[in-house]
């Protein structure tokens, strides 16, 4: 990683930051640690200022317009790859940024439209409800009253006794009609001298009575329904026309979705402005740039007048970026690493060393040539179709890697469908065929058990070499050979006394007194330093818990195949019939499915578990900070160069 400071004429601003975002080869970083340097020379610098606001704005109102259009767009195949931009293209796209805002704000305006549609109609449906009860008053419900009477509106719990109400009412000078019933009311239509209001309306209270508002009406129930029905009719018709009109802009989908991604390039651009230092004529700029990008960044400035200069980092001063770069076949593995954290800038890329192993322990725990064989034909044909970038890309490269493995492991297992084929061809064909198997876990448990655990101590060796490397690099040849080398003597004592070699015993109490005089060698007295060397022969129960860690491997291997077993065995308790055929393939579809989701799923997990657990914790040190290149990002498109165009 290099650091690159840049000057440059004020006048070729935008278009070197244009040239440079359509580059990505530099990490542009804030400018305004220059102001505390060479004062005279920056007098009247400041930090420059980019006009985003206005972008933004108009690239939320074309994202909603994308959404509302999504289901009227045209569509696509899944595995239709992402179509082609370039940077002419986008700056051509931006000359009728206006008019597709405009665009925008038309398709949002009448789906706000159409959206209140639904509310309003469920508003109308409520009080036409509200009405129904109502109709055989065939009154105006603006009558409220007379010159001597009054006209009111109510309803009586429908758990009333109605004949006892309406007798008890007659004592007071009112007439109550019942107009209708329901399971939730009665409804009734008072009427009362205004002279009698205070009793009638004191005698109603006790008789649990509410009244109903229906002031807002004019006509009779049967009219206000009748228009309520009609307004219901032509929403629905303007529903109707709204739907259809942003049918007809379906089409204009693809060109919002170009116009986001040019507009989305271009607030990069403006953003990019702030990271700036400027004077009336110049301006600065600051940032980091990968050895293995310095030749694409020369080209780009080749047409500039600018000076610039690269220097090498100071990690405590700068805080550099960390970029992963290892060959094809390992990249896929940087997901693993990045997901757990970023190694130092000057600290070791472990992908390389665990990459085999990950993928050996993947292919243990998932092996099955069949689920192997469609691991490899979705994730590939999703690679060449789809194309997909960043951390899509490596993560289906991985599952592709994955199905390699465990198609390997599967082809030395015989399993295929776990035991379809044997099952399958003895219940529907009379004989029972198969693929050779040259390994049976189902047969052979310990063995793949012994397996595991020699696999799992490879690792951990493996990892404590370098764990030795790095300390011999740093020149902690104490560390290297006192906290590794020890070990290992330990480890080759233990290996002789097992197989009886008479020296085993020796070369352990070796081993074992220099790990009790060496490993407290840190601490402040005698008796401490021994404590703790004696204390640490302890950690010889924590390697031998890693190693059985890696029973995992065991487990998950015969996990698998006896769920596949299972399904194929209740597959076949149809017997040979065509029910029973059937039955069979359905339970063979779910079944298998579901085992291979959980079994990829868990080998993934159980496989990374083991790096980061037992492989990591023996020599890596996270916490990088990861290369952000100032780049064009798009969602819709895939950027391409002019060259390419």
């Amino acid at each position: 990683m290099k650091k690159l400071t840049l000057a440059g004429v004020a006048s070729e601003k935008q278009r070197l930051l244009e040239t440079l975002a359509f580059c990505g080869a530099v990490e542009v970083k804030n400018a305004s640690y220059l102001l505390k340097l060479e004062e005279e020379l920056m007098s009247g610098a400041s930090m420059d200022a980019g006009d985003a606001y206005a972008l933004r704005g108009d690239l939320e109102k074309l994202q909603g317009a994308v959404g509302v259009l999504q289901p009227f767009a045209p569509k696509k195949s899944m595995l239709a790859p992402k179509p082609q931009i370039s940077q002419g293209e986008m700056q051509e796209t931006l000359q009728d940024r206006a008019a597709a805002v405009a665009s925008a704000e038309e398709v949002l305006r009448i789906a706000r439209e159409r959206a209140a549609i639904a509310p309003e109609r469920g508003k109308m449906e409520g009080q036409i409800l509200s009405l129904s009860p109502w109709v055989k008053t065939g009154l105006p419900l603006s009558l409220t009253e007379t010159k001597f009477v009054k006209l009111l509106y109510g309803t009586f719990p429908a758990a009333a006794d109605l004949p006892q109400t309406l007798e008890r009412m007659e004592a007071y000078d009112c007439v109550v009609n019942l107009v209708s019933s329901d399971t939730n009311a009665h409804y009734v239509l008072v009427l009362y001298c205004k002279g009698a209001e205070e009793e009638v309306l004191s005698a109603l209270r006790e008789l649990s009575f509410s009244r109903v508002q229906l002031r807002e009406y004019a006509g009779t129930p049967a009219e206000e329904i009748c228009k309520l029905e009609k307004k219901i009719e032509e929403g629905e018709r303007l529903f109707e026309t709204l739907t259809q009109a942003l049918a007809a802009k379906g089409d204009e989908s693809p060109a919002v979705q170009r116009m986001i991604d040019s507009i989305g390039s271009r607030i990069l651009i403006e953003d990019a402005h702030t990271d700036l230092m400027v004077t009336a004529h110049t301006f600065f700029l600051n940032g980091f740039v990968p050895e293995t990008r310095i030749g694409t960044l020369e080209r780009a400035l080749r047409d500039f007048s600018v000076a610039y200069q690269l220097d090498e980092v100071d990690p405590e001063v700068d805080d550099p970026p960390v970029l992963l770069k290892n060959s094809k076949l390992v990249q896929p593995y940087e997901m693993v690493t990045e997901l757990y954290g970023l190694p130092l800038y000057n600290g070791i890329d472990p992908t390389p060393a665990f990459a085999p192993f990950f993928w050996l322990f993947f292919g243990i725990m998932f092996g099955d040539m069949a689920y192997g064989l469609l691991m490899m034909a979705i994730s590939g044909l999703i690679l060449l179709k789809v194309k997909p970038e960043g951390f899509a890309k490596k993560l289906f490269s991985l599952v592709f890697q994955g199905g390699v493995a465990a198609f390997i492991i599967g082809l030395a297992t015989g399993s295929f469908f776990g035991d379809a084929i044997s099952i399958f061809s003895g219940t529907f064909l009379g004989k029972a065929v198969g693929f050779k198997s040259y390994f049976d876990p189902l047969k052979n448990p310990m063995e793949m058990l012994y397996i595991s655990c020699v696999l799992g101590m490879i690792h951990l060796l493996w990892g404590m070499t370098l764990k030795f490397y790095l300390c011999l690099r740093e020149k902690d040849y104490a560390g290297a050979f006192f906290d590794i080398g020890l070990w290992w003597l330990l480890f080759v004592g233990i290996a002789m006394f097992a197989l009886n070699v008479p020296m085993g015993r020796y070369v352990m109490m070796i081993a074992a007194v220099g790990l009790v005089l060496t490993q407290g060698r840190s601490k402040g007295n005698i008796f401490s330093k021994l404590f703790s060397g004696v204390l640490s022969l302890y950690n010889i129960t924590g390697f031998l818990g890693d190693v059985l860690s890696y029973a995992r491997l065991m487990a998950l291997m015969l996990s698998s195949a006896v769920i596949a077993s299972v399904f194929n065995a209740i597959g076949v308790l149809g017997g040979p019939s065509v029910i029973g055929l059937v039955l069979f393939i359905v339970v063979f579809c779910i079944g298998h499915f579901v085992n291979m989701f959980t079994g990829g799923l868990g080998a993934y997990v159980h496989a990374s578990r083991l790096q980061y657990v037992e492989f990591f914790g023996k020599f890596y040190d996270s916490g990088g900070r990861a290369f952000i290149p100032y780049k064009v990002q798009t969602k819709y498109h895939t950027l391409i160069s002019e060259e390419e165009n």
